[in-house]
């Protein structure tokens, strides 16, 4: 058998991250329309980042993938024609080296300075994709049409009885994109080799049948898990969906260095293990309890966009690359003193300083937290204190001896905001 196209000969931007929740939540966008449009969807299969960002495939009499649709996809905020143009003569000339039944689509975040018409007349071998009556969506919006188009799935499925549920409706998106999340992070897994496929093989071969999001819309709720494993995945996506908001947010003010490094971070980031991750996330945000066993767990106590992006990854953008030979998340300074960086974003007001190092002492007691990497200092957006213990005072009572010896570990910590740690840790190189 001869296989039409050689995945060898494809390059798959699985390794880059910027963007990749965006893209995925755009493929099931488009996976949901096929769902709900079409009448058979049997043999047609997603492909991640091989073809294109994404393309809708089958496979022929003698297993060889057959492009139907191609996609490309640009989570950018920049509105100018030019910033585009070479990407669209891409798509271009990738549907004339993989020629597709359908088309070659280009998906946009935004609105162009130039309309739907200008554009085709320009790149006549492609097609802007139509979100509800608009030529571009942005990553706050997809959500939403993501949402719209299940309940259109379910109609189509008969199963109208959940129309009006509006948190089975928004469980079943989060299913469904997880699907695609875990395919991705199994294209990067194999990075440089999974199976015996190389990544480009690996994102070309590992396709995911159309059919198995169908079955997820159609199965019984009772079926549907909603259990730590399943808010642990969602929590995943929400770290990831933060870092693309704040990739997109700050696209105008970070370097190309900044963008590889935070790349760099978030690819550690998804590697770990569920219990790697949930103590990664633990250590970050040291003043509050993590917990996703429940919904309600879930939504008090974990982290939200505005800590996670503006003390975290802000702190992660502006410091110099870790060098630490135990962490991938961390700094030694030249007194060999050790720092950490944390999701406390609160004022540098003193009503702020007692509670918050209050509520770093009281989570180490309940949670016998680690002090991260044995800190000295923990990186926060703005608050700055010499002494966590100091400032918390005599809060509790200590009876265990585990308790004990966790809180006094956290005896010399101090909090310090982050352009006095750039002072002393990036000796003027960022």
């Amino acid at each position: 058998m001869t296989q039409l196209i050689d995945p060898s000969d494809i390059h798959s931007a699985a390794d880059i991250w910027n963007g990749f929740i965006y893209q995925g939540k755009v493929a099931l966008f488009h996976v949901l329309k096929l769902i709900s449009e079409k009448d058979n969807i049997e043999n047609l299969h997603v492909q991640l980042d091989s073809l294109e960002d994404f393309a809708i495939v089958r496979y022929d009499e003698n297993d060889n993938i057959i492009p139907i649709s191609l996609h490309q996809v640009k989570a950018l905020k920049c509105n100018l024609y030019s910033t585009y143009d070479k990407a669209f003569t891409k798509l271009e000339q990738r549907k004339a080296q993989y020629p597709c039944e359908d088309n070659a689509y280009f998906h946009l975040a935004n609105q162009n300075e130039k309309d739907l018409t200008e554009i085709e007349t320009l790149h006549p071998n492609l097609k802007l994709y139509i979100y509800s009556g608009n030529p571009y969506c942005n990553i706050k919006d997809i959500q939403s049409l993501i949402l719209e188009e299940v309940k259109s799935c379910l109609i189509k499925l008969n199963k109208n009885e959940f129309i009006g549920n509006h948190d089975y409706i928004f469980y079943l998106s989060c299913v469904l994109e997880e699907i695609i999340t875990s395919q991705i992070l199994a294209i990067h897994a194999c990075n440089h080799s999974r199976d015996g496929l190389l990544i480009n093989e690996g994102a070309y071969h590992f396709t995911i049948p159309l059919n198995n999001f169908k079955d997820k819309i159609a199965c019984n709720f009772e079926d549907l898990l909603f259990d730590k494993v399943f808010y642990f995945k969602r929590l995943r996506l929400d770290i990831n969906t933060y870092y693309q908001e704040f990739c997109l947010e700050f696209e105008d003010d970070l370097v190309e260095i900044q963008k590889e490094k935070l790349s760099d971070y978030l690819i550690y980031i998804n590697s770990l293990t569920e219990t790697e991750f949930e103590n990664l996330i633990q250590k970050i945000t040291p003043h509050k309890e993590i917990k996703y066993s429940d919904l309600d767990e879930y939504k008090r106590y974990t982290v939200n966009d505005d800590d996670f992006k503006i003390a975290f990854l802000y702190t992660l953008c502006e410091i110099r690359d870790s060098n630490l030979t135990d962490s991938k998340v961390g700094w030694k300074d030249g007194e060999k003193k050790v720092y950490y960086p944390s999701t406390i974003n609160e004022p540098d007001a003193e009503i702020n300083k007692k509670k918050l190092c209050r509520n770093i002492i009281e989570t180490a007691s309940s949670k016998l937290i680690e002090v991260p990497f044995n800190s000295d200092f923990l990186i926060t957006s703005h608050c700055q204190v010499d002494s966590i213990e100091e400032t918390a005072g005599k809060i509790i009572s200590i009876t265990s001896g585990d308790v004990h010896n966790k809180i006094t570990t956290w005896k010399n910590v101090a909090l310090i905001n982050r352009e006095q740690a750039k002072l002393k840790l990036n000796d003027n190189d960022n």
